[in-house]
């Protein structure tokens, strides 16, 4: 087994996950923001919350955790009986309808938890003859006036691209830790999607087949790069659909791709679910037996490379065509795959632009060629 790398990055042109960072001469989509000031009461957000499934999100893995005390929680709700207004929210609303919070998560959490009996009031010094209540023991007058309040909120709304959301999530945020594309993502795609690459990531065919590189990740690189080789695995087969319903034809925004690919997952049956689960976990166990633990890296050079998200969906697409752990073509497989990844042409393929249309299709065609010469035995 590979030892834990510390002190080198994660993942090759990981910056690119950076909110900021764009490929020169894109074009910011300035006609494509939609934000709509709107008003709800806890009531119906919460409402909203209880829902099955549920209408708004909150419980998202890139927010940070609950850490508000008792007394500020107790506060808050005191703020609410007063009839005090509160700092703006930020929403996004998803195509479905759904409530995504992207600024104000603690604040609704405290609400609805109160509301839903889960804890007492405790130390108030403006209203004390609440102290010791839960919600379900105030007076009916009370229990209106927190039902009855209303929230401000600014709501991003469809068909917002996923770049100006990114955007616009980082301003709300720059109060705690700047959050990365794929932390967003995972925000704004809460459900299968994210339960998958979470079951994957931890997965020990990963672990492996990444030489353990990513076992003290927390920002999420992990997750992208295994976000990025399913969602070209949809795009080639035809799974991807744009808002007319017709196959989606990709034009060099990497970000709406990796949503529609983390959205076409949370809309699969079970079994197309677990079929993309096999697709994955056999093709980085076969990447550990024919490659070893450095698969996914580029050789030269005198450091090891960190991994390289190119060569790790290049590699995971030639895997899908290779026979399971034949020893017989071990070492042909090995020496296929490293001439593709040595070739000039590659190398020049995965630098600037990398992420271009005509750029993925070439990498995904050479892969191909490399794994049907396998194909058969």
């Amino acid at each position: 087994m590979g030892k834990v790398i510390t002190g080198e990055r994660f993942v090759e042109h990981e910056d690119e996950l950076d909110v900021k960072n764009q490929e020169e001469g894109q074009i910011y989509p300035m006609n494509g923001i939609k934000i709509d000031k709107g008003f709800y009461t806890l009531f119906e957000l919460n409402r909203r919350f209880n829902a099955s499934p549920k209408r708004v999100i909150l419980d998202s893995d890139f927010q940070r955790e609950d850490v508000w005390s008792p007394e500020g929680k107790a506060e808050l709700v005191e703020s609410v009986l007063m009839g005090l207004p509160l700092p703006i929210f930020y929403f996004s609303q998803d195509k479905y309808g759904n409530l995504i919070v992207v600024d104000g998560r603690q604040r609704l959490t405290a609400l609805f938890s109160y509301m839903n009996d889960d804890y007492k009031l405790k130390n108030l010094k403006i209203l004390p003859d609440v102290n010791d209540r839960k919600f379900s023991e105030l007076s009916p007058v009370q229990k209106a006036r927190i039902e009855d309040f209303q929230i401000q909120a600014h709501v991003i709304m469809p068909p917002t691209p996923d770049r100006i959301k990114f955007d616009i999530f980082d301003r709300v945020n720059r109060g705690g830790m700047r959050l990365n594309k794929q932390e967003m993502r995972n925000a704004l795609y809460q459900g299968a999607a994210t339960r998958l690459l979470k079951t994957l990531s931890e997965s020990d065919s990963f672990k492996e087949a990444t030489g353990k590189a990513f076992v003290r990740e927390k920002r999420m690189k992990d997750k992208y790069i295994l976000t990025r080789y399913i969602t070209f695995y949809l795009y080639r087969n035809h799974a991807l659909k744009d808002e007319k319903g017709e196959p989606y034809v990709y034009k060099d925004d990497i970000d709406e791709l990796l949503g529609l690919g983390m959205d076409a997952l949370n809309h699969m049956g079970e079994a197309e679910l677990q079929k993309i689960e096999k697709l994955v976990l056999d093709g980085l166990k076969k990447s550990y037996f024919y490659l070893g633990e450095d698969g996914f890296r580029l050789s030269g050079g005198e450091r090891r490379s960190p991994i390289n998200m190119n060569v790790f969906e290049t590699v995971m697409f030639i895997m899908q065509f290779l026979p399971f752990e034949k020893e017989t073509v071990k070492n042909r497989i090995r020496n296929e795959v490293k001439n593709l990844l040595d070739k000039k042409e590659f190398r020049e393929n995965i630098g600037n632009h990398r992420d271009g249309a005509a750029r993925l299709k070439w990498r995904l065609e050479q892969a191909k060629k490399v794994g049907r010469l396998f194909e058969g035995c």
